[in-house]
């Protein structure tokens, strides 16, 4: 991590430590809010992409938010887990730390964020945390965006409700870091999974190199922007991601200039939910013979249904870089027997493999 990102994280850690610790002389105790949970998680195991994983995962996620009025609020989002695989300071951590505006004039609502934060692009990881209410494990896609793109920086939206029409909301973001991402699906292949890198650690991609979110190596700054529509049923949006990456090389980082679309969209109705996303762009780094570009995409299509405390869901994946292309199909089961414990079945075939995955998970 470079000096300049090393302060950044570090003076958003204070903010968010005053912020969870300080006495009521500083803020009222009622304004704050936690929530989380824990999991333990036994599957079978695999060596290699994109289903590689541990026999047994355990996790522990926590959520803590200041709400002193409903125009400020700061957000904290705190992770352990048992898995560290190959990673640079990957067991704990912070996730997202940031503060945030509303300002409501009539039909027009702005908001702003500072800090490090996912982008809202996600049809699936709609749930508190960036969770995922539908499946034990996301999409290649989303699994790709939370474990290689966080941006850290300033995000402003705008967004304008109508009687007839529903909203329309437009949204803009600087960042720093990200510099190396694109580099998981070109060097180290799609994976699905639910593992959310932290600020400060750096994921293996491969023998010699690492991918991280919040070191800052070229200096230049990436941007994001979005458009969505929305009622009480639906849901389309369409975001553009420049990461402005030079593509050179910086100790174990290796820099990836990658652009990248993605258009996605949900419906609701009774109990049924029908959400896609589909992603495509390029991502290219500087070798010693010059050049090099990678196109990449992902897709998928999940159907899911609430039957009383179950619910039933249905994912399909489709994947490539470059010449390779892969297909994966998703299959479980969440039962919510008593209060806060959640139960569930999963099975995924991708890439001719196979993993079978049970959870128990206690929310708090």
């Amino acid at each position: 991590m470079t000096g300049r990102s090393s302060k950044l994280l570090q003076r958003l850690g204070t903010v968010m430590f005053v912020m969870a610790v300080a006495g009521p002389s500083a803020m009222a105790v009622d304004n704050l809010e936690f929530n989380g949970f824990a999991l333990l998680r036994p599957q079978t195991p695999a060596e290699f992409p994109p289903l590689d994983d541990d026999s047994l995962s355990a996790q522990v996620q926590v959520g803590v938010d200041w709400r002193p009025s409903v125009n400020f609020g700061a957000h904290l989002h705190l992770l352990a887990r048992n898995q560290q695989d190959g990673s640079h300071r990957g067991r704990a951590g912070i996730v997202e730390a940031f503060l945030e505006q509303n300002v409501a004039k009539g039909s027009n609502r702005f908001h702003f964020m500072e800090g490090a934060f996912f982008l809202p692009t996600s049809r699936e990881n709609i749930d508190s945390l960036w969770e995922n209410p539908y499946l034990i494990t996301s999409s290649a896609l989303n699994s790709w965006l939370g474990e290689e793109f966080r941006p850290v920086g300033v995000d402003a939206s705008w967004l304008h409700r109508t009687a007839r029409l529903g909203s329309f909301s437009v949204g803009g973001t600087v960042y720093r870091g990200n510099d190396t991402f694109g580099a998981l699906p070109v060097d180290r292949g799609w994976a699905l999974h639910d593992r959310w890198i932290l600020l400060g650690e750096h994921v293996k991609v491969n023998s010699r190199f690492y991918t991280s979110v919040s070191a800052e190596t070229d200096g230049r700054l990436g941007w994001a922007g979005r458009g969505r529509w929305n009622n009480d049923h639906a849901t389309l949006q369409y975001t553009r991601i420049d990461n402005r990456s030079d593509a050179l090389r910086y100790g174990e980082l290796f820099n990836w200039a990658t652009r990248f679309n993605i258009v996605g969209g949900d419906y609701t109705w009774h109990d049924w939910t029908a959400a896609a996303e589909t992603g495509w762009g390029d991502t290219a780094i500087v070798r010693t013979r010059g050049r090099r570009t990678y196109g990449i995409r992902a897709s998928y299509v999940l159907l899911s249904r609430r039957i009383n405390k179950f619910r039933v869901s249905v994912r399909g994946d489709q994947y490539e870089e470059a010449a390779n292309h892969d297909h994966a199909i998703t299959a479980g089961v969440f039962w919510e027997p008593v209060g806060k414990l959640r139960t569930g079945i999963e099975g995924i075939a991708a890439g001719g493999q196979k993993r079978l995955a049970i959870e128990a998970r206690y929310n708090f």
